[in-house]
């Protein structure tokens, strides 16, 4: 009965709309899974007017949230990931200088949280920049998977498994934010609460993208390139949805553009063979790898080339549920399936999205409450 816990989620939930589930042996595949304590939960999606002033554009979401429990998950997020006390007058510094560090209009969204929820502004930027300055190899575990497949008929699907060690206190502060512009969705995201980056997002009928940690370098190196005008990684992700036209401008801007941390960008397009693993050092492209003539391409958090260490094979468990269940039955199902597996599901995921940005209506993320005890 354990192992039919996550085919019944998958079913009862209705989160696709596909006539038929293929079930090609997926038990197999769960037959580790143990009964959760709580269902997965769909996310909310809150509506950010792209139209209104920067400051104001988080109003609509974040009254739905308690800041309290907004500024627990940053000093979690810090006590977990950063180096030591030493860095925090560094970025109390980009706080005091937020326009020398932060482009608009994100600065100002910042300032907007800060300023009409009565958050310290420090804390806010502390936690929009916790990706920036914790990306790099402190020989910390951080996990996340991202594939991009093909189905029988070129059709591309996206899925995403997005995983932190404090995920208890993010996954309540999961959510869809659908962004606008003349009331028209300009593009979908998930993301927390108080995160004005994009971690993962989709414009619809152009591309879909999401970010998997690198860890590599120097934390020296990093602070360098904040320095030095480079991005904040993931409010680079955001700018390339809201203005890249389609999937090779996306995978350009990417790819050419500085960004503060190494990280892998996954892309997916809606043309058969749009997929692409772009892989960033500081500032740098390091390598892009297209999907081509295969069917999918999958990361994790190791540099495509190199086989993954002995301790963490979440790499080899979706390239065998991938390979399990075949070109011939992907659909979304069964890539929310394949991301449901032991090892590339843990007790660390905070939430699953799948996304098709030839079909926009696939768009779903999945808060994993139902992930497996360890």
């Amino acid at each position: 009965m354990k192992s039919l816990v996550l085919l019944a989620l998958v079913i009862s939930a209705g989160a696709f709309n596909e006539d038929q589930v293929v079930l090609n042996d997926i038990l197999s595949m769960t037959k580790n899974v143990v009964t959760p304590e709580k269902d997965a939960t769909a996310a909310k999606t809150y509506v950010v007017n792209l139209d209104l002033p920067p400051m104001e554009r988080w109003n609509n979401v974040l009254k739905h949230f308690n800041p309290k429990d907004i500024i627990a998950a940053v000093h979690s997020l810090l006590d977990e990931y950063l180096p030591g006390k030493l860095v925090i007058p560094i970025l109390e510094k980009i706080a005091a200088d937020l326009d020398r560090y932060i482009p608009q209009p994100f600065a100002d969204e910042l300032r907007g949280i800060s300023k009409n929820f009565n958050v310290n502004l420090g804390d806010v930027v502390l936690g929009n920049l916790v990706y920036d300055i914790s990306a790099f190899n402190n020989g910390q575990f951080k996990a996340c998977a991202s594939i991009v497949a093909s189905d029988k008929t070129g059709r591309l699907i996206h899925g995403r498994n997005l995983d932190y060690d404090i995920g208890d206190r993010l996954k309540p502060l999961t959510i869809q934010v659908d962004y606008q512009k003349n009331g028209k969705t300009l593009f979908m995201a998930t993301t927390y609460a108080g995160y004005i980056g994009v971690i993962t997002g989709q414009k619809n009928l152009a591309f879909s993208v999401s970010g998997d940690q690198r860890n590599s370098g120097h934390l020296w190196e990093n602070l360098l390139s904040a320095l030095e005008d480079s991005w904040p990684t993931f409010m680079l992700q955001r700018m390339v949805l809201e203005g890249a036209r389609d999937y090779q401008a996306a995978v350009s801007l990417l790819s050419n553009t500085p960004t503060i941390a190494p990280v892998y960008f996954i892309v997916g397009g809606i043309r058969p063979g749009e997929g692409a693993i772009v892989v960033k050092d500081q500032r740098n492209l390091r390598n892009v790898t297209l999907m081509n003539d295969k069917w999918y391409v999958l990361e994790t958090n190791y540099d495509p080339w190199k086989a993954p260490p002995k301790s963490d094979d979440r790499r080899d468990a979706g390239i065998a549920a991938m390979n399990k269940v075949g070109r011939e039955n992907m659909n979304p199902a069964e890539l929310y399936k394949v991301l449901s597996v032991p090892l590339v599901f843990n007790s660390d995921t905070t939430y699953t999205t799948i996304m098709c940005a030839a079909d926009p209506e696939v768009y779903h993320t999945m808060i994993r409450y139902d992930a497996p005890s360890e």
